[in-house]
């Protein structure tokens, strides 16, 4: 019943806001289990994934996807945060920007429209919300492929489901299953050769190295003779996700010490307070505290030009990881297995022996000893190897 009443919910809303008359498009857009020709699928929209992290991760599948429709146009329907991380990527040809948590129903309603102009063959949903089946069947799409969750079923053409198999496998398997079925649909039993490579692969152009040259520039981190660490110390979706401050604050000691590395705190406005208070908590000067002054593109010029990334579990990690930067991820609540950063010099460090790690919990009700027990000197060491 939940999700009948959210659907139910949603439609009034929509019609009480814009007037429109949600029942004439429904009645002009039956669920319809056709599979069409691979010649057939000419335009093909991929709604992404919402968070950073979520969204590099689906590089593969994206990858996976043109390679399987070479003459298709693609499309990515992405939030704001994330659309800056494609604006290089040879995988699709255009990104559409989905505005639906900063202009509400309007959103819903215009990439509605829009869908159902462009006459979408396929609809590829990587975002497993109820809303992004309900846009795709509303806005036309012919075939509709994701997992069959938050009770969108009957929205989907074609729905895969999670078994038991699915735990501990990465993340990124679960946006080449729905690729997988897609090439099944469309493609019927000449589906092309699987993929070796599942490491997520970002591009960094000439502007955004030079924006973030820059941005260091300006802010006095412009000595190329010295290596570059960028640390992220905050977690915005999770307290239980970050490593203790004052044991940033001792690494960064330890890396200016002994490398006379630069500095550079990385991450949103929202931590910009935490890496000022690790700076101040640090005995040697000189730390740059970047945390909200970068744009996306900013950022990944910043990650770009680093010598190592050291984070909690987010997003720039994942960002890091792709650029193919070394990136030594920090991992207590969260599962490394199911999501750590993936790329050719990407590693995660976890404390041994914590029989509660991986609680999924975004705040520890005892001792927060998945984090704890990681000592700065273990994360020093595994740096220099990095380097």
């Amino acid at each position: 019943m939940c999700c009948y009443f959210r659907v139910f919910r949603f439609f009034r809303v929509l019609r009480r806001s814009l007037r429109i008359e949600f029942s004439t498009a429904i009645s002009n857009n039956p669920v319809s289990l056709m599979q069409p020709d691979s010649n057939q699928v000419n335009r093909i929209i991929v709604r992404g994934a919402n968070w950073i992290g979520d969204a590099v991760m689906t590089a593969p599948a994206l990858g996976r996807l043109r390679s399987s429709f070479p003459r298709s146009h693609i499309a990515l329907l992405a939030t704001p945060g994330v659309t800056g991380l494609f604006e290089d990527s040879p995988f699709i040809d255009e990104v559409i920007e989905y505005r639906r948590k900063e202009d509400g129903t309007r959103a819903f309603l215009e990439t509605m429209k829009l869908m159902r102009a462009r006459a979408f063959d396929l609809a590829a949903l990587f975002q497993n919300a109820f809303e992004a089946a309900l846009l795709a069947w509303l806005g036309g799409a012919r075939l509709r492929v994701g997992f069959a969750a938050q009770g969108r079923s009957l929205l989907l053409t074609h729905g895969l489901r999670r078994g038991p198999e699915r735990r501990n496998r990465h993340q990124i398997h679960d946006y080449l299953d729905i690729v997988a079925e897609c090439e099944r649909v469309c493609l019927g039993g000449s589906p092309p050769s699987q993929i070796s490579d599942t490491l997520p692969s970002l591009i960094a152009g000439p502007a955004r190295r030079r924006a973030a040259e820059s941005l260091l520039r300006r802010f006095g981190g412009d000595s190329n003779s010295r290596p570059l660490v960028a640390l992220n110390a905050g977690a915005t979706n999770s307290r239980a996700k970050r490593w203790p401050e004052d044991r940033f604050a001792a690494l960064a000691d330890q890396l200016i010490a002994a490398l006379d590395a630069r500095i550079v705190f990385i991450g949103a406005a929202s931590e910009r307070d935490g890496a000022e208070r690790i700076i101040r908590q640090m005995k040697r000067r000189g730390a740059i505290n970047l945390a909200g002054e970068t744009s996306l593109a900013e950022l990944i010029g910043a990650l770009d030009v680093c010598d190592l990334l050291i984070s909690n579990d987010t997003g720039p990690a994942h960002v890091a990881a792709g650029l193919g930067r070394p990136t030594l991820t920090i991992f207590g609540p969260t599962n490394e297995f199911e999501t750590a950063p993936r790329g050719p010099r990407a590693e995660a460090i976890r404390a041994a022996g914590v029989e509660c790690a991986r609680c999924m919990l975004r705040d520890c009700p005892i001792d927060h000893r998945c984090m704890t027990r990681i000592a700065p000197s273990e994360i020093f060491e595994r740096a220099l190897k990095l380097l």
